[in-house]
């Protein structure tokens, strides 16, 4: 309803929720979900007596569901794994929504990238609106100028016998604001940061526009609270230049962000993360960096070069495990990674297959450890070929690097 106040309902990740039909459906049947929403597929719905069950598959941050209700989805581990996770995996968080939320402050750093992302999104809107321009005062010596400060031209020309020069405050108007050069110093450090590649040529291209606007601007670095100068600019710039300017204070260490909402905070653009091929990624790259030394290859069964056949004589269904461990070109095991507390019938069959059809003597399921359940590898059994099958709990809710280590290490046992 028009007027209807916003709604932020806490959600733990994949915890189901009950609505009241009313709010999610309108008095003819139609959905209220925002077509945003509907696209990411990752909203079950399930009608019970009650109302509507509703479950958020894989997905945390901040999900706006209808144009009153917005799901504040969190994980259910702690935030700095949630920050290591991104850091070691590929970038995943390119869902970057318009609208702004509030960040718990912690002690945890997120990686540089997100923040990048987050930068690029106030500076659109700088560009969009124009950088800021206004008066500024510089000081002037040389010839005479109206509105002379005697003291200065006293001291510095007349007392020492020059009759011609003088110090005066003259007036520009220019980009030349102090809250320029420390957007100038911002854009020239994220573009440091930023990866390269076709996913973030866009952004790239973004800050290029936006040095060239600034091009007459001098640089500044800038210094703890200095954001907050950008009150003194015009009301249709000033949010997006304190956004764009608070990103940079976390970039420089001056500020921290968490992940829980709450009313008071560090605003930034919202960001959806999907858990799945977040914590997919994070141990493929992690396989990648620590068996390195060894010669093991670790490649990505999803990618179209490294994909296999099912059948010996026909190319439908082909085979795309999560992770092949090679030495050369010898297949020593593939891995199977489910961001899942239990893994189904379907997860199962699906390894044994591409197990067979691959040639693989060792094959592994990886799972997040649940909180009651003990991390480590457990023995599964063995098939016909003499595949063996294991499955690795990893601990997620700790110390996650000493947890990733001992993963690598019980694994890479099995690869010998």
């Amino acid at each position: 309803m028009p007027g209807e106040a916003l709604r932020i309902i806490d959600l733990g990740e994949r915890d189901p929720r009950m609505f009241p039909r009313e709010d999610l459906f309108d008095p003819r049947g139609r959905s209220l979900l925002l077509p945003e929403t509907r696209e990411l597929k990752a909203v079950e719905m399930r009608e019970v007596l009650e109302g509507v069950q509703l479950r958020a598959n894989g997905l945390i941050g901040y999900l706006p569901l209808t144009s009153t209700i917005v799901l504040n989805l969190t994980p259910k581990f702690p935030i700095q794994n949630l920050w290591r996770m991104l850091s070691v995996a590929d970038t995943d968080y390119d869902t970057v929504l318009p609208v702004l939320r509030s960040y718990q402050v912690a002690n945890a750093v997120p990686p540089h990238e997100l923040l990048a992302r987050g930068f690029c999104h106030y500076l659109s809107a700088i560009l969009t609106a124009g950088v800021a321009r206004g008066y500024y005062q510089e000081p002037y010596r040389g010839h005479f100028k109206p509105k002379v400060n005697f003291g200065r031209t006293v001291s510095g020309y007349l007392s020492r016998g020059d009759e011609l020069n003088v110090a005066s405050d003259a007036f520009a108007f220019s980009a030349g604001l102090y809250p320029n050069a420390l957007l100038k110093a911002a854009c020239m450090d994220f573009v440091g940061v930023m990866p390269r590649g076709e996913k973030w040529a866009a952004d790239r291209r973004l800050i290029g526009e936006a040095l060239n606007a600034l091009a007459s601007v001098k640089p500044m670095r800038m210094r703890f609270g200095e954001q907050s100068l950008t009150l003194a600019l015009p009301v249709w710039l000033r949010d997006s230049y304190f956004g764009a300017l608070t990103v940079y204070a976390m970039l420089l260490g001056y500020s921290r962000i968490g992940f829980s909402y709450a009313a008071l905070g560090t605003e930034l653009p919202s960001f959806l993360f999907s858990l799945d091929s977040v914590f997919e990624s994070y141990v493929r790259n992690t396989f990648r960096e620590q068996l390195r030394e060894r010669k093991i290859a670790v490649l990505d069964g999803n990618a179209s070069q490294h994909q296999g056949l099912l059948f010996l004589d026909s190319k439908r269904y082909p085979i795309k495990p999560d992770l092949i461990f090679r030495k050369k070109k010898v297949v020593l095991g593939i891995g199977e990674v489910k961001y899942k507390e239990e893994l189904k019938e379907h997860d199962r069959y699906q390894v044994i297959s591409h197990a067979i059809a691959i040639g693989a003597p060792v094959a592994v399921w990886i799972s997040p450890a649940p909180s009651a359940a003990k991390p480590g590898i457990e023995y599964v059994g063995t098939v016909s070929t003499g595949t063996k099958f294991y499955h690795y709990l990893l601990d997620i809710s700790g110390d996650l690097d000493a947890a990733s280590v001992s993963m690598v290490a019980e694994v890479a046992k099995l690869l010998a």
